[in-house]
């Protein structure tokens, strides 16, 4: 939601760079499952880097688009 209130030029303050949620596969880090999702920093590129406890293994029925919808979708109807 901050992501269409920040294009729509609503949002209140610096929103930061776009984005929060990722999904891939990991190119580089030990012990780290290769298909992933979690948090990142500005993720909205062909290449993020984020810190291994952001990111969690990626059930093989997810694809990387319905993944990448659970970060902040969950924390925000599950955490408030």
């Amino acid at each position: 939601f901050r992501d269409v209130l920040n294009v729509l030029g609503e949002y209140p303050g610096d929103p930061g760079p776009p984005g929060g949620d990722a999904a891939g596969v990991v190119a580089e880090a030990p012990r780290v499952p290769h298909a992933v999702f979690g948090l990142g920093q500005a993720p909205l590129a062909c290449m993020a880097i984020t810190a291994v406890p952001l990111l969690v293994h990626q059930p093989l029925a997810l694809s990387f688009e319905q993944a990448c919808t659970l970060p902040i979708t969950w924390s925000t109807t599950h955490v408030v």
